[in-house]
Parts: C-alpha cells; sequence; structure tokens
C-alpha cells in the first residue's frame, strides 16, 4: 500500500515551522497585549463614568454636585489610568505610583477613614457663616475659597458627634479586570494575533 499526500502541504509545513513562525508570532502576541491594555483602560474610565455604588454621601454629594461616586475626580483618574507592556504575556493597568492621582485613586479603590480635624471643622463653620451671610466670600482662603467657588451657598457646619469621614471602597479596577466582556474582548484580541501570524508566515511562504 502507497500513501500519497497530494495538496499544498510543503506550504503549510513551511508556514507552520517554528524557525519562521515564532518571530512572527511573538511580534503578534506583543501587538496584542498592548491591545488588550488598551482595551483595560476603557472599560475602567466607562465603569467610572457609569458610577459604582454606594453613591456619595450627602456631603461628597454636595460638594460635588452629583450622587454619582468618582465624578469630581473623574477627569484626573481618566488621565492617570494607563496600560504598561510587562512582557509579551502581560500588561499593566491601572494607575501608577509615581503619578499624581494615585493616592487619590488608591483611596477611592480601597477606601479610606478620614479624621475629622479642628482645621477641617472650622473650614466648614466659616463657609456656612459664608452661606448665612454672615462671613465676605472674598475672605475665604485656601480649601474654604476652592470649595466655596464650586459652589456658593447651601454649606452646613459639621455636627460635633461628625469625628470621621468615611469613602466606602469602590474597586473599579477590581470590577474592569472580573468583566466577563473585557475577558472576552482580550481572547479575540489573542485569537486574532494567532491567526495573523500564521497568514503572514504563509505569504513570506
Amino acid at each position: 500500500m502507497k500513501l500519497q499526500l497530494k495538496g499544498k502541504w510543503k506550504s503549510l509545513r513551511r508556514t507552520m515551522d517554528p524557525t519562521t513562525l515564532t518571530p512572527v508570532l511573538q511580534k503578534e502576541r506583543a501587538l496584542a497585549t498592548r491591545r488588550a491594555g488598551k482595551l483595560a483602560e476603557r472599560k475602567a474610565r466607562q465603569i467610572i463614568q457609569e458610577g459604582m455604588l454606594p453613591f456619595n454621601a450627602d456631603l461628597t454629594e454636595h460638594i460635588k454636585g452629583s450622587d454619582k461616586p468618582l465624578v469630581d475626580t473623574g477627569t484626573g483618574i481618566f488621565q492617570a489610568i494607563t496600560s504598561s507592556v510587562v512582557s509579551d504575556f502581560e500588561v499593566f493597568v491601572g494607575v501608577l505610583r509615581r503619578d499624581r492621582f494615585y493616592d487619590i485613586a488608591e483611596s477611592l479603590h480601597e477606601g479610606v477613614t478620614i479624621k475629622v480635624t479642628d482645621r477641617m471643622r472650622g473650614m466648614f463653620a466659616v463657609l456656612w457663616q459664608a452661606s448665612e451671610g454672615r462671613r465676605d466670600p472674598g475672605t475665604l482662603t485656601g480649601r474654604a475659597a476652592e470649595l466655596w467657588a464650586r459652589r456658593q451657598g447651601g454649606w452646613l457646619p459639621l455636627n460635633a458627634g461628625t469625628t470621621v469621614i468615611k469613602i466606602p471602597p469602590r474597586p473599579f479596577l477590581e470590577a474592569t479586570f472580573s468583566s466577563p466582556e473585557l475577558k472576552k474582548q482580550v481572547k479575540r484580541e489573542w485569537d486574532r494575533a494567532v491567526d495573523r501570524a500564521i497568514k503572514k508566515n504563509a505569504r513570506k511562504g
């Protein structure tokens, strides 16, 4: 019995030859990893835009003008979210420690408890006085002036029993990485990378 293979078997063998396919695949794989990072960046920004529970507390809503978390710092966090290829198989997505928004992003992601200081209590007191017409807003300075410029009026003093301000965790990056939609997109990028590498090597052969 004699077995004879017909068709473009030699072409297939050349196409799948590791010595020529591997360099092409490495290049396509690196590009796919970079694109996966960009996809994760966009997903993180989408999650921030859509808002994460719990909603902002009354004080935070008054300061920011919205009950949606991350709205006020959204622009800064949007700018700070980045991706960086670590290797062909790994990409960093998040906020770099050296970025000036890192501490804000970490606090919003993990949550934080802020102790109310006398200075903080005094700031809200003068904002309240300005709201009541008992203080010229033009005399406000520092953070008080900044907050007044954002919202002129309606400020109240902190209650005597308020000793801490709690920012609950809103893990927008954790939600990003667990997104089924993102996982499908990343897998599709890798599948396409392999497909492109094989087609390019076939054309070269």
